[in-house]
């Protein structure tokens, strides 16, 4: 198994039960949401600071979800006064005054990570008093927190339900030298590259739209033969296409024999990244293509400054050779809080 994440909170501070409380002065903490208050380009700034950011917090998706699934979004800044803590990014849904979906996914961020657990508690109240439940208001809400019990307990005493487990996922450290990186790769994994590293395969590092055509294709056929869960092809291309322009995509080829074998899809986000797609044809698989290309993306990753790799998620239930692959590549796991309503 992968290493466990710890638990990014301050595990010293006063039970959920108390008022969010500011150490230094002993003060209940009392935050607020500030909407739509700086330009695109403030906002991703901003985002360039946030430690291990998410793909969902980032204005690619926030476009993406209005252009197919015609959600509109709303910019938040956290603020302690008139210091600015973090940011978060939800999507709405309204009709008329009657009916009114909120959805924060993987969200808030914050600029000095991790955050003690006073600060979150804050922020639930500060969400909660935004969106309060009430006839016509239905509300999706899974925080970009770790699982912990109290402040599970602080979400159910403000009338957050919870309805499912958190996403689990697996964050590679790209900040050591890449020696250290590949050692870090669990050996039957290593031994996997090693052997794709001696197989006469070009890796083509570019994101031609018949690069993308060819393993959306492929993609969209493997998942529907073996029915897993994934994005779909239509928010693929516009995340894509979004995303470009600003040096934020990154997708290798394998090519043996002159035929692609293996493709993959990474998008960036300040100083992260997420495996978004891939696919491996048999052939690929036969000489370890994959291996190849992950080792190749973080490498590449690497030298653009990119400090920390999210794997897309795993499913150790459900999936678990894929998760076993992803545990390969010596990360950490990691189980967020669980999705409320």
């Amino acid at each position: 198994m992968a290493k466990k994440e710890p638990l990014a909170h301050d595990e010293a501070l006063a039970t959920p039960s108390s008022p969010p409380v500011d150490k230094q002065t002993a003060t209940p903490l009392k935050l607020s949401l500030a909407w739509n208050t700086c330009t695109v380009e403030e906002w991703e700034k901003r985002l360039a600071r946030i430690p291990r950011s998410n793909l969902i917090q980032t204005w690619p998706y926030a476009q993406t979800m209005r252009a197919i699934e015609h959600k509109m979004t709303r910019f938040g800044l956290i603020m302690d006064g008139e210091k600015e803590l973090g940011l978060l990014q939800i999507q709405e849904i309204k009709f008329f005054r009657l009916f009114h979906v909120v959805i924060l996914d993987r969200g808030p961020l914050w600029f000095n990570a991790p955050v003690a657990r006073a600060t979150w508690d804050a922020f639930f109240n500060a969400f909660a008093q935004n969106f309060p439940r009430g006839f016509g208001r239905s509300r999706r809400f899974m925080p970009e927190v770790l699982l912990d019990e109290p402040l599970k307990l602080k979400l159910d005493q403000l009338g957050f339900r919870h309805k499912a487990r958190g996403l689990q996922s697996i964050w590679v450290d790209l900040k050591p030298d890449a020696n250290i990186i590949r050692q870090n790769l669990k050996r039957n994994w290593r031994n996997h590259l090693n052997s794709a590293e001696r197989v006469v395969m070009r890796v083509e590092d570019n994101n031609k739209s018949d690069h993308l055509a060819w393993l959306l294709k492929n993609y969209e056929a493997d998942r529907r033969a073996r029915r897993y869960p994934g994005p779909s092809v239509d928010i693929v291309k516009s995340l894509v296409v979004l995303s470009r322009p600003k040096n934020q995509v990154l997708m290798l080829r394998a090519v043996l024999g002159g035929e692609p074998i293996a493709s993959i899809l990474v998008l960036l986000h300040g100083k992260s990244a997420t495996y978004q797609i891939g696919y491996t044809s048999p052939e690929g698989r036969k000489v370890s293509a994959h291996h190849l290309l992950l080792w190749r993306a973080m490498m590449k990753l690497k030298e653009m400054g990119i400090e920390d790799f999210d794997l897309g998620g795993i499913n150790p239930e459900a999936a678990q050779g894929v998760t076993s692959f992803k545990e390969g590549m010596g990360g950490k796991t990691f189980e967020l809080i669980g999705l409320y309503t």
